[in-house]
């Protein structure tokens, strides 16, 4: 086997295991620079020498789609989980503000607990005493 034959058989090897979603050395991104990296090439050798694997590769990616299925799942899991994330987020600023306005409300009945009431001023609601 030549060399340049010994360098096709690495860049198709790659290919496979790109579109099947199983990289071994590179980012698993459909890029030539990740079937560069997958085949354990330098990037010009695809670019200069072997063009034609590099359109193969393309035409491929394009027939297949954008991502591989486990990229494909990994961004539906991401959505997911930002939308979790804002959903928690909401959940607490809606808790903070409720612990904001009790604790106003506790002050406002600590404050009139302890002023003693006018003279002569009608009786106001009770108040609250502290349970012993």
């Amino acid at each position: 086997m030549t060399e340049h034959e010994s360098e096709r058989q690495a860049i198709r090897d790659a290919m496979a295991r790109l579109l099947d979603g199983q990289p071994i050395r590179s980012d698993g991104k459909l890029t030539i620079k990740s079937l560069a990296e997958e085949a354990g090439l330098k990037r010009w050798l695809l670019t200069h020498r072997h063009q034609d694997l590099q359109d193969e590769f393309r035409a491929r990616v394009t027939r297949q789609g954008s991502d591989p299925e486990p990229v494909r799942l990994l961004k539906t899991q991401v959505q997911d989980l930002l939308k979790e994330n804002q959903r928690l987020r909401t959940e607490l600023r809606q808790a903070k503000a409720t612990t904001a306005m009790l604790e106003r409300l506790v002050a406002v009945e600590a404050l009139e607990a302890r002023t003693p009431p006018r003279p002569g001023a009608p009786p106001g609601p009770p108040t609250l005493r502290p349970v012993t």
